[in-house]
């Protein structure tokens, strides 16, 4: 059976009309939660508050209903600790945040029903008046899946260009392959940003295997939703999955920030892109993405007709006018104009001055320099075995995983991997100063690791780290993350020792 009918087989006709769900909050992955960190406590007795708005499968949801679902086998091992599905639900709601999500999902009606990206989107209200764009190349929590085969989508309120902010502001993002979703949602009592994600259940969560790769990375992920638990930035803040090392550049206490590093024209990996001016971007990744999707009714909840002939719908421009209108205008580590203009003679000072930066652990990573992230070879062999496979020609065993395209230049420029070469405390300050650094909250065991401070580091402290580097299933850095070859493992240790 071909794997499209399959789909339609289990009844998504009925749950695909909506809109998809993606996210603007970028959040850059840490080291794993601490084995000594203490998580927030966890009831899974304690019996939901009344909450509301209507998912994709339509109103409240019978709060007995997850209690009868299996155990997912395979909740990710960060955030296990912190609960799943109702003991999560119960604490974010008790929280009571006045933003426009917390509002939507904790209000009067009961515990919402979500099925699918289509009706997370209606929840969060951006299934009407909305703007999307996606995206080729990302520095966020998940960089390591993102290119223009497997884009990162986000979906946002639409904004005019130089228009007020909006009344209210709740963004989300989503990209194949992962089992969640990214939301960032502005407080009305606080002005500031609240951030949460979103774990989803799916039929494979329960099954000893798990999920498989076209589970994850066809339109199944999509659609289907068994369950779903939701953290937010409170509960996140001891993870890898910590959103405020990303969106709090100026550290604890200060105000939180949306994220755009490409805020400005030509927003070299960002399409559609013909609002204003059409990009080479838009071309060039455009391309690559009808290929790989030219037989997908939709990519993220979007339907890939309304990708193909977006105007002012779908943009990074409209994305720029949102966090203008948010006043987030001025971005830390930009990928600005002058990295395109310079790039044009094959390199841009601009870009190596930032990367250096980076690379001494001061700012998060900067964008690639060119358009595409992928290897021509890699990427033409992934996107061959997709469309065998979801139309029918090849068995669904056999994909290839769509996110395994990236050059050998990419991945060092991305600081997937750390620099050739590169000794002990350049590549912990690399790998590791994106989350250690120094700016997290002091009360939390995880930020007293700070490599730009080695020298005054405990050795207790120091050795755990090690532990760490060489562990299977507390690695650091996580595997979303980046990963650390033999020789730069070595040398990251053996700075370590000191």
């Amino acid at each position: 059976m071909r794997l499209r009918g399959a789909l339609s087989d289990a009844g998504w006709s009925a749950r695909c009309a909506g809109l998809v769900v993606a996210l603007l909050a970028s959040a850059t992955a840490c080291g794993p939660q601490d084995p000594q960190e203490p998580a927030p406590p966890v009831d899974p007795g304690v019996p939901a508050p009344s909450g509301g708005g209507a998912g994709g499968g339509g109103g409240a949801q019978n709060t007995d209903a997850w209690s009868s679902l299996p155990p997912n086998l395979h909740t990710d091992v960060e955030l296990a600790p912190l609960g799943v599905r109702e003991a999560t639900y119960t604490r974010v709601c008790e929280r009571a945040r006045g933003d426009q999500f917390a509002k939507a999902l904790c209000g009067v009606g009961g515990r919402p029903e979500i099925a699918d990206l289509a009706g997370l989107l209606a929840l969060a209200g951006l299934d009407q008046q909305r703007a999307f764009a996606l995206t080729g190349n990302s520095t966020s929590l998940v960089s390591m899946s993102v290119s223009a085969i497997n884009p990162r989508i986000l979906v946002f309120p639409r904004v005019a260009d130089g228009a007020p902010r909006p009344q209210s502001m709740t963004s989300v993002g989503f990209v194949r392959g992962e089992q969640f979703v990214e939301i960032v949602s502005r407080d009305e009592l606080t002005d500031d940003l609240n951030f949460y994600l979103l774990a989803f259940e799916q039929p494979c969560s329960y099954q000893p295997n798990g999920c498989d790769l076209a589970s994850l990375l066809t339109e199944e992920i999509e659609h289907g939703w068994t369950a779903y638990s939701v953290y937010d930035q409170d509960d996140l803040e001891r993870t890898s999955f910590d959103c405020l090392s990303c969106h709090q550049p100026g550290g604890h206490g200060t105000k939180r920030m949306l994220r755009m590093q490409e805020l400005s024209a030509p927003w070299m990996h960002w399409f559609p892109q013909r609002f204003v001016q059409r990009t080479e971007s838009d071309r060039v990744l455009g391309m690559q993405f009808a290929e790989a999707h030219q037989s997908d009714a939709q990519y993220g909840g979007v339907p890939i007709a309304t990708i193909a002939n977006a105007l002012d719908e779908g943009s990074g421009a409209q994305l720029e006018a949102l966090l203008r209108a948010e006043g987030f205008a001025e971005q830390p580590n930009p990928f600005d104009a002058h990295i395109a203009a310079e790039m044009k003679s094959g390199t841009s000072a601009t870009w190596q001055s930032r990367f250096d930066a980076h690379l001494r652990g001061e700012a998060i990573a900067v964008p690639f320099p060119s358009i595409d992230v992928t290897d021509a070879a890699l990427r033409t062999a992934a996107v061959q075995s997709y469309l065998n496979v979801v139309e029918g020609g090849a068995p669904r065993e056999s994909l290839l995983d769509l996110r395994r395209v990236f050059s050998p230049d990419a991945e060092r420029k991305l600081s997937f991997v750390p620099q050739p070469g590169a000794d002990g405390r350049t590549v912990l300050q690399q790998m590791c100063a994106r989350c250690h650094d120094g700016r997290g909250n002091p009360a939390l065991r995880k930020n007293q690791f700070n490599v730009l401070r080695l020298a005054e580091m405990p050795r207790a402290l120091k050795d755990l780290a090690i532990e760490r580097i060489d562990s299977e299933t507390a690695v650091m850095p996580p595997k979303r993350a980046g990963y650390l070859p033999p020789e730069a493992k070595e040398a990251a240790k053996s700075e370590l020792r000191k």
